[in-house]
């Protein structure tokens, strides 16, 4: 019986996340989760916890959590919102800009050498990753009305 397509999506968004879980650790010494966060960040000049882990997807205490280990590392730092006392805004300090800069560099040679390799025409692929994200988009924004 032949894999079904979520089955093969899930094996493949699995070992996505896995090989580059394993190439920041070993090249940037840095886990995924924690740059996403920074590449989230590297697009906005500010941003609230709680919007950044909108755009995650990831719960609010998790997001708290991950922000402390980063404001540790010296990759981001959080303020005080003027605009609104009990929350923090998240900024991403130069440090932080440059390893998100360093993550992207690195992921973006590796998994374009795995498209090569597969000899799938890149132009193509991303064309139906963006169709299939605004489909996923517009399926979710239908579900939540």
């Amino acid at each position: 019986m032949a894999e079904s397509t979520s089955d093969l999506l899930g094996k493949f968004v699995t070992l996505l996340a896995n090989e580059a879980e394993n190439l920041l650790r070993a090249h940037l010494g840095i886990s995924y989760r924690r740059m996403l966060f920074l590449f989230v960040l590297q697009h906005h000049e500010s941003i609230t916890q709680h919007r950044l882990a909108q755009f995650l997807g990831y719960s609010d205490p998790a997001v708290s959590t991950m922000l402390r280990e980063l404001v540790k590392d010296g990759c981001i730092t959080t303020i005080p919102d003027p605009n609104h006392g009990r929350k923090r805004l998240v900024r991403i300090t130069p440090h932080g800009l440059e390893l998100a800069r360093q993550g992207r560099h690195l992921l973006d040679t590796h998994f374009n050498e795995l498209v090569q390799l597969a000899e799938v025409d890149d132009q193509h692929l991303q064309h139906i990753t963006r169709r299939l994200l605004a489909a996923l988009a517009a399926k979710t924004q239908k579900e939540h009305s």
